[in-house]
């Protein structure tokens, strides 16, 4: 099993049982297994259906998805899924056409497993489980309630493009803008 499958395997279900099947729940209910992420590289990006930035940076997310299919995998983590109904969830996976998955993080392994604090905050991984780039999607927004008419450094598809092309991925960390995520 490759390295990456079991850090997700621990990351999705460190409060599981450990007899059960290595699957994870999609939002819309299926079933996707771990062994199914066998891609050069997984960005694990964390998400709220209420927070602006998440929901304007799903167009970017589908864009870097669409254009990568075949060496990246983006998966959504809703951090405090609790907060949403499943019909908040579907709703705002529709509205905004994503085209990854979503998975709710209810116990919020991942969120302490990344240390992750932000909505929208990216982590992107190789397919060994070694983290390249952690941080803001883009340079777009500069602060809460305050962004520039246009991104300048495109953090993460220039982590993807410099690792896919064996370059070192500078910067490996940015700091992340938007909503914070609530420990309850």
């Amino acid at each position: 099993m490759k390295p990456l499958l079991v850090i997700c395997g621990c990351l999705f279900f460190l409060t599981l049982n450990a007899q059960q099947p290595v699957k994870i729940k999609a939002i819309e209910g299926a079933s996707l297994p771990l062994s199914g992420i066998n891609k050069k590289l997984t960005a694990i990006v964390f998400l709220s259906p209420d927070c602006p930035l998440s929901q304007n940076y799903t167009l970017v997310l589908n864009d870097i998805q669409k254009s990568k299919k075949d060496l990246l995998q983006i998966v959504g983590v809703l951090p405090n899924a609790g907060y949403y109904s499943e019909h908040e969830i579907v709703s705002f996976k529709k509205k905004y056409a994503i085209d990854f998955a979503l998975l709710r993080d209810k116990n919020e392994a991942l969120v302490s497993y990344t240390h992750a604090t932000i909505t929208p905050e990216v982590f992107l991984y190789d397919s060994k489980g070694v983290l390249l780039y952690k941080g803001a999607i883009d340079d777009w927004a500069i602060s809460l309630g305050k962004k520039k008419r246009q991104a300048e450094q495109h953090y993460l598809r220039n982590a993807i493009d410099n690792y896919l092309q064996h370059k070192e991925v500078n910067p490996s960390q940015t700091k992340a803008v938007g909503c914070f995520i609530s420990n309850k």
